[in-house]
């Protein structure tokens, strides 16, 4: 049966596309061929690159490669109308002496793995080309993980110094809890608890919210002011998730539990490199009647073990 069109399709063997170093990664080209037509090969490329952007500026900072192969899936020849399915395979492995880094999607710092498949054909017929991204981890020893550190609070007006307050002075509140653990296991929810033991004001609700903090060095900026700044990072941070753990005036005594799931991609180990850092904070809100806000933040370390 000759096709409507013709067009290619990467289907990888993993369905969450997830891999780890020095693991192959397999899968299957399906070309759809519409009267059939001859190419002049089909290549497959993997790339793998970390994306930087300086905040607030708009100079363009040259991509660093981490990973670069090139395959030929088919050698030049001629499709018959149908559809036609070629098995590819490689390993992922670094380039040179770039050590391959997590997956990541950020606002100033960004690492992308993507497979690649182009298509040259005859002539008075465009090229064909199709993109897939797979999703790498990269886990790391870490023998001090076993013994969770935890981060407790107790706080208190005297306690704070992060008040937002839209008239008069901060309402009287004794509020105390903690995250289980600062070390955090990146494919483990974040756990802790709250407790407000008084609070002269009406709680509207208490949210939790996970912190990207991006660094990226001056250096990179491309002017000689930049260059001249030396190991300077401009920082930024955004929000990636929020989680309302209480909503309306909350029961006095009772322990509210903490369980937020980090997002895939959104968020890698933590990582510190000469040119840029990718940290992660927990803030946790706060809210009174009559516009009071109260922000608590805690610095926290992700990791991915073997």
């Amino acid at each position: 049966m000759n096709p409507e069109h013709s067009g290619i399709e990467i289907n990888l063997s993993r369905f969450d596309r997830i891999y780890r170093p020095l693991e192959s990664v397999t899968g299957t080209l399906a070309l759809t061929v519409k009267d059939g037509w001859s190419h002049s090969g089909v290549t497959l490329t993997a790339t793998g690159t970390a994306t930087l952007q300086l905040p607030s500026s708009s100079n363009e900072i040259p991509p660093r490669v981490l990973m670069s192969q090139k395959i030929t899936v088919l050698e030049s020849g001629r499709l018959e109308m149908g559809v036609t399915k070629v098995p590819f395979s490689f390993i992922v492995k670094g380039q040179k002496e770039n050590a391959l880094l997590e997956t990541y999607h950020g606002a100033y710092v960004s690492v992308n793995y993507v497979v690649k498949v182009q298509v040259e054909r005859g002539m008075r017929k465009r090229s064909l080309s199709k993109e897939i991204e797979f999703i790498i981890e990269v886990p790391q020893p870490k023998k001090d993980l076993s013994t969770p550190v935890p981060i407790p609070f107790h706080l208190t007006p005297k306690t704070l110094d992060k008040v937002n307050s839209a008239v008069g002075k901060v309402p009287g509140f004794d509020i105390e809890g903690g995250l289980f653990r600062r070390n955090c296991l990146i494919n483990l929810p974040i756990t802790g608890e709250v407790v407000v033991n008084s609070s002269e004001k009406v709680i509207e609700a208490i949210d939790l919210q996970l912190v990207r903090v991006e660094s990226v060095s001056l250096a990179l900026g491309g002017s000689s002011s930049d260059v001249s700044k030396g190991g300077e990072m401009a920082k930024e941070s955004t929000e990636i998730e929020s989680l309302q753990i209480a909503i309306g005036d909350v029961v006095k005594g009772l322990t509210i539990p903490i369980y937020m799931v980090l997002p895939r991609v959104y968020t890698c180990p933590s990582l510190k490199t000469a040119t840029f850092e990718v940290q992660f904070e927990i803030n946790l809100q706060i809210v009174f009647e009559d516009g009071y806000m109260v922000t608590e933040n805690f610095p926290i370390s992700l990791h991915r073990t073997q």
